[in-house]
């Protein structure tokens, strides 16, 4: 009788501390703005991406993307007076003209009115000088299986004494790759050219972020993803060192936060992460992305997995390209730009 009364009034508690919510809100971004773009002292012109966002449907891919936003004024201001005016160059592109270069020290700002009559604002931002990366090498780590053999990468800046530094690294991988030329033809029929020799582009989307607490002026080292050895064709690593300020790395710290949320009683609550711009004449106006102005050292690494291999790992690396078709054997052409099946395929250059 007692244990029925005990879970009767336990009952009676747990509902009564229900809470009935009528003036619940939610906030509908599909139409927020999303800016992105980049000022810093390597050779421009630089682009700005302007577009609204939309909610996804499986029905209409172009809904991935978001509506372009046409027709805008976009303007830089260099300290606060000189104006820089950027063109239209695609649907929701806008371009600084050609040879445009920040200036380190200089401030920028960017404003927008949109043809709707929209007005966005960045706040001021000022380009920092350019850090350097002390060290970019790799190193050949053998093993016994080759899905195991990789090259590790060694990244190291140096961090700038007494001065509070923050960085955003991002990375681009350039791999070569090899197709089958098709048998040549019986004489006296001319051979075509067989170009058999082009590159691949994979996107990567996250980038690395450091800063030089505690270890204020000493070299940092960089972890990243090493290179494996599932072919010996050339592999191009470039990363793009930024100097940032301390805003815009807390800025893609929290986006990072938001990204490995995980769903776990004890993970933050995912919250809208926002920028450095605004609508000054709509405060409603949602305003996603950010004006990023900052020194940049562009750095492209070599990875040479053909010379210097050890013969052991060598033949087991060829045995493993051949059982796994690496050249495509079965679908041979004469020109590796036709190649469809290859993802991000570039052709035979790579961009500058």
């Amino acid at each position: 009788m007692v244990k029925r009364l005990f879970i009767l009034l336990f009952s009676v508690l747990l509902f009564s501390c229900e809470t009935e919510i009528f003036d619940f809100k939610t906030r509908n971004l599909s139409n927020a703005i999303v800016v992105y773009g980049e000022v810093s002292n390597v050779p421009g012109p630089s682009h700005f991406r302007i577009n609204y966002t939309s909610g996804y449907t499986a029905y209409d891919a172009t809904q991935f993307y978001g509506e372009a936003v046409e027709k805008a004024k976009v303007v830089l201001f260099k300290d606060a007076t000189e104006e820089i005016v950027l063109k239209e160059i695609k649907p929701g592109v806008y371009q600084t003209p050609n040879g445009f270069v920040g200036k380190i020290g200089s401030t920028y700002q960017l404003k927008i009115k949109t043809a709707d009559g929209l007005e966005i604002l960045s706040s001021m931002e000022k380009l920092i000088a350019p850090a350097s990366f002390s060290q970019m090498d790799y190193q050949f780590v053998p093993a016994e299986k080759v899905e195991d053999m990789r090259f590790d990468i060694k990244l190291k800046i140096k961090d700038t004494k007494n001065v509070e530094d923050f960085y955003f690294v991002k990375r681009q991988d350039f791999i070569q790759f090899l197709t089958t030329c098709p048998p040549p033809p019986p004489p006296p029929a001319p051979v075509p050219a067989c170009n058999c020799k082009c590159w691949q582009a994979p996107p990567n989307s996250q980038p690395n972020l450091l800063n030089d607490f505690l270890t204020d002026g000493q070299e940092l080292s960089l972890e990243v993803k090493p290179v494996n050895f599932h072919d010996f064709t050339d592999w191009i690593v470039q990363f793009d060192l930024y100097h940032v300020s301390n805003a815009y790395y807390t800025y893609w710290k929290r986006l990072e936060e938001q990204r490995q949320i995980g769903g776990g009683l004890f993970d933050k609550i995912p919250a809208q992460v926002l920028g450095n711009l605004t609508c000054t004449s709509n405060p409603d106006q949602q305003v996603l992305g950010y004006f990023l102005v900052a020194g940049r050292s562009k750095n492209r690494l070599k990875i040479d997995r053909f010379n210097g291999i050890p013969d052991e790992y060598y033949q087991k690396l060829v045995q493993y390209v051949e059982f796994n078709n690496i050249r495509f054997k079965d679908y041979v052409l004469w020109d590796c730009r036709n190649a469809a099946w290859v993802p991000y395929n570039l052709g035979f250059n790579l961009p500058e």
